[in-house]
């Protein structure tokens, strides 16, 4: 036999509870360099600069091939 809860607990006290539970809509913002969207707090996946500093080196489109 499964246990049963001791007593009826209001809808407000589960909804409280469960509040978090949500997806959150990612914060988009757009690079001061290339004006690419990125992520907030993110390097730039298209020209590697966070807060104006080169952080990744992104290859060169006119050196490949």
């Amino acid at each position: 036999m499964p246990p049963l809860p001791k007593r009826k607990y209001p809808k407000t006290r589960q909804r409280k509870r469960r509040g978090h539970h949500r997806l959150r809509v990612p914060h988009v913002v757009t690079c001061s360099d290339c004006r690419a969207p990125r992520l907030s707090h993110q390097t730039c996946p298209v020209c590697g600069l966070y807060r104006g500093r080169e952080v990744l080196r992104m290859p060169d489109p006119d050196l490949e091939g």
